[in-house]
């Protein structure tokens, strides 16, 4: 438990260190496309043949899942995963258009909750997913690079859209999620295939984020850091 507890940390420093990360604009775009190569291959080589296998371990448990439509249950719940990020994403742009929300970076803004409460939510279940690993230690290293490259450009997306509220409440509030979902993980004992169906859910949500707002557009995106990223991780983590 003391691993996923110093990457527990590991993330809430993130949280708190990614404000005082400051790159040219070349190498930015560099760092970013090179983050979202590693996103990409993590989702396509950790995140989904493992929601494979909590599929057939769920359907060994819960038998009345054989031959049925939830036979298809846990990618159901990565559907919904997706589904509900770009929902809310869309919500959220939406907002922008409003009147009512052209100060995004005000405390009162609904426009900041809503994206703070979101992002809580994830936060939560990515940190209960620490806990629940049952692959070796250095899985739990691939899990870590992944998470924390996703967390980087995740805070620079949310403090563009915010400004300053973002760091005077925004990364408190990410960082809590993330220790309250650890705290989850260490004291219940949840059934494998629902620390399975949180990962589904983690997988739809981050395969959306990471192609719609960590892979930059054709101009800003940077083909070189992009290749370099999918290639080392996808070397990593195939033989880790």
């Amino acid at each position: 438990m003391w691993i996923p507890l110093i990457l527990a940390v590991s993330f809430v420093l993130i949280h708190f260190l990614s404000i005082y990360i400051s790159l040219p604009k070349a190498l930015l775009r560099r760092f970013i496309s090179f983050s979202a190569g590693v996103g990409i291959a993590y989702v396509f080589i950790h995140l989904w043949p493992q929601v494979a296998h909590t599929q057939e371990l769920a359907e060994q448990e819960i038998r009345w899942l054989e031959g049925h439509m939830l036979h298809y249950a846990l990618y159901i719940i990565a559907l919904l995963g997706l589904t509900v990020f770009y929902a809310m994403d869309r919500l959220i742009a939406r907002a922008y258009e409003t009147k009512e929300q052209t100060n995004p970076n005000l405390i009162e803004s609904r426009l900041f909750w809503a994206h703070i409460a979101f992002f809580s939510l994830y936060n939560t279940m990515i940190g209960y997913l620490l806990t629940e690993r049952r692959e070796p230690d250095a899985t739990l290293v691939v899990f870590f690079i992944a998470f924390a490259l996703h967390f980087v450009t995740n805070d620079w997306g949310l403090r563009h859209h915010h400004e300053s509220v973002y760091d005077q409440y925004g990364r408190y509030i990410l960082s809590l999620a993330i220790i309250v979902g650890f705290g989850i993980g260490v004291f219940s004992d949840f059934p494998e295939y629902i620390f399975g169906s949180v990962e589904a859910f983690v997988a739809g949500a981050m395969t959306l984020n990471v192609i719609k707002h960590e892979l930059p557009s054709e101009r800003e995106g940077n083909l070189e850091g992009f290749l370099t990223g999918v290639i080392s991780a996808g070397f990593l983590f195939i033989f880790i």
